[in-house]
């Protein structure tokens, strides 16, 4: 496709929600999970790209993107015989990151999506005959598996970048046992620059109707832009999960442990009841006086009633 026609197309197109219908000229449309071209060609376009550098090149829609783009381009993949001569074969997981990449001056990455969205790709997309490729398939790893193997890429591949390069990461939430989103997941070294909104088309939920009427079908995707700033320096922002209880939280009120201890319980309850909730948790502990606590936050809010004497529950 014409350099010049690809333009005028993304210049239509040129805000923070992009949008293509069509997938373009590119790639492999029956590799599956793959993105439309128009994609690459927007960040291409828009960052001025020089030499484009794609992990997980899959279907070779990249390559044929920069092709037309008349630009440089590298790509590496899983697959043992890639489609494409200028994707080279990388285990991104367990590999140092290729030479090749080192001088791009934009690294695009559009991983699989974790094992919840059954998309293999070694011994489906391509032969794995051993199993070994399987292993490092980020496609058919459980969720948190997946997510910890991909930070870990996105650091490496991120520390490999020269200073003012930057890096593209096209994800999407994944609605299967809960919701899990790669955006709230996924580490960010460097600098933020941009988070683009992709809209999905023809996808193959697309179809369905759903019963539920809380249920909001997913129609779209993330890009996330980031720059490393510093040849020294990685900044990142990794997500932190924990759990709290409520009664060793310090900044719970005790309000908010009474009326959980309450909603716990599902019944009027006696103070002993609500003291045994309480006691041995460093709610307690931090007050030599809390069972008065406790008993002066029922009298105070109306969100608790007394029953009868020494008799609680939460107000209806």
């Amino acid at each position: 496709m014409n350099r010049n026609e690809i333009i005028a197309r993304l210049m239509e197109n040129d805000s923070t929600v992009l949008s293509f219908p069509d997938r373009g000229p590119w790639g492999d449309p029956k590799y599956r999970g793959n993105c439309s071209g128009w994609y690459q060609a927007f960040l291409i376009w828009k960052y001025k790209v020089k030499k484009f550098a794609e992990l997980f090149a899959g279907s070779g829609t990249g390559f044929d993107v920069a092709k037309d783009m008349k630009i440089g381009y590298v790509g590496a993949d899983l697959n043992p015989t890639p489609v494409r001569p200028g994707i080279l074969c990388v285990n991104a997981v367990t590999d140092e990151v290729p030479i090749q990449f080192t001088d791009a001056d934009f690294l695009f990455m559009h991983p699989p999506y974790g094992a919840e969205i059954r998309i293999p790709y070694a011994g489906s997309m391509y032969p794995d005959p051993s199993g070994e490729l399987s292993k490092c398939d980020l496609g058919q790893m459980p969720w948190e598996t997946f997510m910890k193997a991909l930070n870990g890429i996105v650091m490496k591949y991120f520390a490999s970048l020269q200073s003012g390069a930057r890096m593209g990461i096209l994800m999407g939430d994944v609605r299967r046992n809960g919701l899990h989103s790669m955006l709230t997941d996924i580490v960010k070294p460097g600098g933020l620059e941009q988070v683009l909104i992709k809209m999905q088309h023809n996808t193959c939920s697309g179809g369905r109707s759903y019963s539920s009427k809380n249920f909001v079908p997913i129609v779209h995707e993330y890009i996330l832009i980031l720059k490393k700033i510093a040849p020294y320096i990685l900044d990142f922002q990794i997500p932190l999960k924990k759990k709290l209880d409520i009664r060793d939280s310090r900044s719970a009120t005790w309000r908010d442990v009474v009326f959980a201890v309450l909603k716990k319980l599902g019944r009027a309850s006696s103070l002993s009841n609500i003291y045994r909730e309480v006691e041995g948790y460093a709610k307690a502990y931090s007050n030599p006086h809390w069972k008065d606590k406790v008993r002066q936050v029922l009298q105070m809010y109306p969100d608790f009633v007394s029953e009868s004497r020494g008799i609680w529950s939460l107000a209806a």
